[in-house]
Parts: structure tokens; sequence; C-alpha cells
């Protein structure tokens, strides 16, 4: 698993099973600083890689063994979770209740469901965005990318790009002819193909993918050839459904200038240097801090 992923991840798996809740003794599995970790609270976030894993009919040793598994993996990210949280204590990292309802808001977006949110989850949330503040001040403060270094990345994409012509596309698959017209008709007053598929749900696959040249239909090609970027193709019928193609974007085979791809290349080095970063300092807060583990 991914280091960064998880600080937000695991905020999310705090249904209790009443299996895990009769069975479960609560017993002490590691000691982190002052905190104590459970493992009640270890299998709570360890109950959807159960029902993920642990499939009907498995030997009760292979079950046995891999919960060990999920049990060290989980509970090795947790350790780190639970340092990040001391030192956001220690460094007093604050965050607002404007910034929790925003990040939820944005987390909530074209959720069409209905989302609960109580006190106890937003104070989870608030606490899990206060890790996260606390690792963009750490890596904003020690992280640099200089102008030289960008530019030597830029001629390494140069001399890998690739020139054959690309295009990105937005593609509505439907299952139904019957939904063809009315849908291509929502799509020309301008709702977005998101939003089409959120709308329409299991009747209809929505795809985002760069295609090169070659890879398409020739039929289909010479047509996007002659739109402009946010333009729609009529529906087109393939085997036993129909698309609706948008050209997002059209990329030619000569290499985009570094003005165009700074940002994106700024982006790829930060992320390298910040994870190599974040590993050191995680590495090096395991070896200052009080850890006992008794799983």
């Amino acid at each position: 698993m991914k280091r960064i992923g998880w600080l937000v991840l695991i905020l999310f798996f705090v249904k209790v099973s009443p299996l895990f809740a009769e069975k479960v003794v609560n017993k002490i599995v590691a000691v982190v600083g002052d905190e104590v970790l459970t493992l009640y609270e270890l299998d709570k976030m360890a109950e959807p890689y159960y029902k993920t894993f642990f499939k009907p009919g498995m030997d009760p040793l292979e079950i046995e063994t891999l919960k060990k598994r999920i049990r060290k993996e989980i509970l090795d990210q947790w350790i780190e979770d639970t340092l990040i949280g001391l030192e956001a204590k220690k460094y007093n990292i604050k965050v607002s209740d404007e910034e929790v309802e925003a990040y939820l808001k944005e987390t909530l977006k074209g959720n069409s469901s209905s989302t609960v949110i109580n006190r106890a989850l937003k104070d989870r949330l608030r606490d899990q965005l206060r890790k996260i503040k606390l690792i963009q001040v750490m890596v904003r403060d020690k992280v640099a990318i200089p102008e030289e270094e960008l530019k030597e990345a830029y001629k390494d994409f140069v001399k890998n790009y690739d020139p054959e012509p690309k295009y990105e596309l937005e593609i509505l698959v439907i299952k139904e002819e019957i939904l063809v017209k009315e849908v291509y008709e929502e799509v020309l007053q301008g709702k977005s193909f998101r939003a089409v598929k959120e709308a329409y749900k299991d009747q209809i696959n929505y795809i985002r993918e760069v295609f090169k040249e070659g890879e398409l239909d020739k039929s289909i090609l010479s047509e996007l050839k002659k739109l402009q970027p946010g333009e729609v193709l009529s529906p087109k019928k393939s085997g036993e459904v129909f698309q609706i193609i948008k050209l997002v974007k059209r990329e030619s085979g000569t290499p985009p200038t570094y003005e165009e791809v700074r940002e994106q290349l700024y982006e790829k080095l930060f992320q390298k240097k910040a994870q190599s970063y974040l590993e050191k300092w995680i590495k090096e807060l395991k070896e200052s801090k009080f850890i006992k583990i008794y799983l």
C-alpha cells in the first residue's frame, strides 16, 4: 500500500461488525508514545479487507495466516499514522470547522446517496486533516525543485516523447438504444459526461482516456479531425452498444513547449522528492519515539 493514501483511507472504515464485537478480546497490540492501540480498533480497520479477501470455503489455516498478514500491514500503517498525529499535536496544528466542511463538500460531490456525517466522524476527519496539514508543512519547508532540474526533466520528456498524434476522449457507452437520443440531447445541452453517468447509473458506462491515432477506428478518426475540443460526435453503434464521444483534447506529434508542461513536470518531481523525504522523516520518528508492539 502507498504510505500517504492510508492517511484518509483508514478514517472511513468505522462501522463495527457484530461478529467482531462478540469475539474480539480488546487487548493491546501496540503502544506508540502515550497512545494505546487495541486489537478491537485494529479489526475495525481491517474488516473491509477481511470481507474482500476471505472467501467461502477457504481453509481455516489459510484464513488465519491471511488475517495475521492483514493485521500486520494495517498495524504498521496505523503506527505511522499515530506518530504523525503525535507530531501534529506537538506543533499545535489546527483545523477549522470551515476546513472540515469544505473537505466534506468536495469529497461528497456527486454522491447522490444520503450520507449522514455525525460529530464523531467529523472529529476523526479533523484529526486526519490535521496530520495532512503537518505533512504539507514539513514537505513545503524541505522539498525544493530548482529551475535547472525542471529543464533537465523537460529534456528527458522531449527525448522520450511519442510523436504519434493523440486524442483525449470522453466516451459514454450506452446499453439500451431507447436511451441514446435522450442522452445525446442532454449532452448537446451542456450536461457533463460525468453528470450523465451519475444520472443513469448502471445503464451507462463512462470512459475518459487518451488514444493514439493508430488505435482509433478510421471512420471515427476522420470525424474527430473535424472537431474542436469540447465538441461531440453523433451517437455511434459499436457491436451491441452505442457510444457518444466527446473530443477533450487533441495532441499533435510535436512535443509541448516547456511552459506548457512545466507545472506537470514540477508536480511529478515534487511528488517523488516528497515521498522520499516523508519515508526518511517517518523512519526518524520511529527511531526517536517509544514504540512497543505486542501483536
